[in-house]
């Protein structure tokens, strides 16, 4: 032990006279009563031992120390956390050439709606008057297998040809026929409207507003683009991502009620919760979440920067005591328990939301627990001084 042991008399000399007042917090909860210091037989001065220190029925120490009750009360509420607003990639639909070519007309802007089926922008394109053309090849030859099968079909009726040459006939009908559909599905499967033997319009997929724009006018366009020419999305419902502290994202559920704001205030309304993720971002230690909002009259735009505040629960109930009964000494946080009526023990918790003076306990401090509401830090350092 060394000389500033807290069984030295003038260290006790030395606290009461270096610790300023404090105020004073409770009515019924303080110092042990008489009664109670009668019961246990205390030492004559301070001691310390392993995570307790205790103190005698008399000590000065009492004066800068009170004792609470600890009860629970409805979470504290948390704080606003930054969102950005983004597609629901499920209502959204992305837009290219199905043929290679050079953008003709471009007809729609960035904000704009349109409805499904509208001409967004034609395309001049020699592939596609390839396919026009394969496609009235196909129909010219059916139309010739098909006067060539009736004709032979004719001169069997009148033992003019051979049965065998009008089963060809028909053969080589079918096999045009067979080629008029590929021709027919691969025309179809463009989904845009023709426009001339060479150009052809792109239609809209869906009908919602024009998100995102990427041709021009005389631009070179190709099917094995990276990203889109145009977006399409459905903003009648977003998507908002937000970063929430961990503490807030550990009492949230999927389809929870949320509230969420723009930054000036002006606009709240009710999103549900649709996914919390399950890691931690390493660099901001937040954990995204996403919220799906109903936005019907457009007011949340996208990439907009607004602000994501769960709803209290009512359903949960936390400890809570002043914000002087938790020592946190780097990642570790403490409260000190009343064991008896004079040794206070150092007890480990964990720690949640702090609002207004008070201390949110998640965990390590059971309801009814005697604690000390005040002078926790003087305790604190009491046993590191001893070790």
């Amino acid at each position: 032990m060394s000389s500033h042991s807290p069984r030295s008399p003038f260290w006790l000399a030395t606290l009461g006279i270096g610790l300023s007042a404090v105020v004073t917090i409770g009515l019924m909860l303080g110092r042990p009563t008489p009664a109670e210091a009668e019961e246990t037989s205390a030492p004559p001065g301070l001691v310390v031992k392993g995570e307790s220190v205790q103190l005698p029925p008399d000590g000065p120490q009492w004066q800068y120390i009170e004792l609470g009750v600890a009860t629970e009360a409805p979470m504290l509420a948390p704080l606003p956390a930054p969102g950005r607003v983004d597609l629901d990639e499920r209502r959204t639909a992305s837009v290219g050439t199905p043929l290679a070519g050079r953008v003709d007309q471009v007809r729609v802007r960035t904000g704009d709606r349109v409805s499904a089926g509208d001409r967004l922008f034609s395309v001049r394109s020699g592939a596609y008057a390839d396919l026009e053309r394969e496609l009235k090849s196909a129909e010219t030859e059916v139309a010739d297998k098909q006067r060539i099968a009736e004709r032979v079909r004719e001169l069997v009726s009148l033992q003019a040809a051979a049965e065998k040459d009008l089963l060809a006939a028909e053969a080589e009908l079918r096999q045009a026929k067979l080629t008029l559909q590929a021709a027919q599905a691969k025309r179809a499967s463009l989904a845009v409207s023709a426009d001339g033997d060479n150009l052809f319009w792109v239609k809209a997929p869906r009908a919602g507003t024009v998100v995102d724009l990427d041709v021009t006018a005389s631009q070179e366009v190709t099917p094995d683009r990276d990203r889109p020419l145009l977006r399409i999305s459905d903003l009648n419902e977003v998507l908002v991502l937000a970063d929430m502290q961990e503490s807030d994202a550990s009492d949230l559920q999927a389809g929870q009620e949320v509230s969420v704001s723009i930054r000036s205030g002006a606009l709240a309304r009710k999103g549900v919760v649709e996914h919390i993720s399950e890691v931690v971002d390493p660099h901001r230690r937040t954990v995204a979440v996403r919220v799906r909002v109903l936005n019907e009259d457009r007011a949340l735009r996208p990439n907009a920067f607004v602000e994501v505040t769960p709803l209290p629960r009512g359903d949960i109930k936390r400890v809570q005591v002043p914000a002087g009964a938790v020592v946190t000494n780097g990642e570790r946080s403490v409260v000190f328990v009343a064991r008896d009526a004079h040794r206070l023990e150092r007890v480990p918790v964990t720690v949640g939301r702090r609002r207004d003076g008070a201390v949110e306990l998640r965990g390590g401090l059971e309801v009814g627990s005697r604690f000390v509401a005040r002078g926790a830090l003087l305790l604190e350092n009491t046993i590191e001084l001893a070790d």
